[in-house]
């Protein structure tokens, strides 16, 4: 087994702060969401990436991930576990780097246990209330309430599952098309939507996967997240960004609109001589995560699709009386 650097695969320094790992998760799952991704291994890295976060986010973890490089560990030196280094008594190793137990790798589940013990991350804790993890602030057993490896448990269910803005926004229940416990056919689940969840982000229901044939234990219902487009709204991680048309007049005199929100209309101050393109924030109006998502609006100056010949005729003696040549700047420097 080899050492994994999670700062290394995030891209961060080892000082970097909360809100860096943040923004650095945000971008490499981007860059790696199978969706998007046309590199052969962009699911293996999609999940390298969630797993380093998953240290990194949470401050118990990544105190003992820190204590451990202090040993002089760096990304591919050979690393026999975690705890004692007694991994090869406590953990079987799955196919392609993985534990049966979970979507953690080997060097994940020998440092903190099988399928992420006390996982406090989105979607990967012990069972909590309607069968979801945990990770939404709460705490599970060391082994995430879980069976070990090769006790018969069946297979695990992935599924992506499609989510309105709206209900990702407010949470709530849904109903999902799943395979059958038993691989034949489909079924109905009513499943519960936390309010603030994100485009890529993994829910886990215990029990809702394929039925062991061993001992009647079922897998779990692995649920990866992804918000549909929305008519006005377009979301880049927990933000939200609403294009804003406004009239010339209104750019050059300034203007107060009413301006759609996820949670309602606001109003917003739109301040005189206001370029098109002009970014204004409206802050934590996007999706509640911790912390709460911002809400970008884009100024954008229309004119009427179809311009009568007063209008028209009213232009041209605006621009006859215009003496500023909007390109001037182009040519403000030399260009060789």
């Amino acid at each position: 087994m080899k050492f994994r650097d999670y700062y290394e695969v995030l891209g961060v320094k080892e000082s970097a702060t909360e809100d860096e790992i943040k923004r650095a998760y945000r971008k490499k799952a981007r860059q790696y969401h199978p969706d998007v991704s046309k590199e052969s291994d962009a699911e293996e890295k999609f999940k390298l990436v969630g797993e380093a976060y998953e240290v990194l986010r949470d401050p118990a973890r990544r105190d003992e991930y820190d204590q451990l490089k202090k040993h002089g560990y760096r990304n591919g030196d050979d690393f026999r576990g975690g705890r004692g280094g007694n991994w090869q008594n406590q953990h079987r190793p799955g196919a392609g780097g993985y534990s049966e137990a979970g979507d953690f790798s080997e060097f994940f589940n020998a440092i903190f246990g099988s399928a992420g013990g006390a996982a406090r991350g989105a979607g990967f804790g012990a069972g909590g209330p309607g069968g979801f993890g945990a990770g939404f602030g709460g705490q599970g057993p060391h082994n995430g309430g879980r069976p070990p490896a090769g006790a018969g448990k069946g297979d695990d269910i992935r599924l992506r599952v499609g989510v309105s803005l709206e209900l990702a926004y407010k949470g709530g229940k849904t109903t999902i098309k799943v395979p059958s416990k038993d691989g034949n056919g489909q079924r109905s689940l009513s499943v519960t939507i936390p309010a603030g969840v994100v485009d890529g982000q993994q829910l886990r229901l215990r029990g809702q996967g394929r039925q062991s044939a061993v001992d009647a234990k079922a897998g779990d219902l692995l649920m990866i997240i992804q918000i549909k487009q929305h008519a006005l709204f377009e979301v880049d991680g927990t933000d939200v960004v609403l294009p804003l048309p406004i009239t010339p007049l209104e750019s050059v005199d300034g203007v107060t609109v009413a301006v759609p929100t996820l949670g309602g209309e606001v109003s917003l101050k739109i301040p005189p001589k206001t370029a098109s393109g002009s970014k204004l924030r409206l802050r934590g109006r996007g999706l509640p995560a911790s912390p709460a998502g911002d809400q970008y609006v884009i100024v954008q100056i229309t004119l009427p699709d179809e311009m009568s010949a007063q209008q028209r005729k009213l232009l041209e003696e605006f621009d006859a009386v215009v003496d500023d040549d909007p390109r001037a700047r182009l040519w403000g420097s030399a260009v060789v």
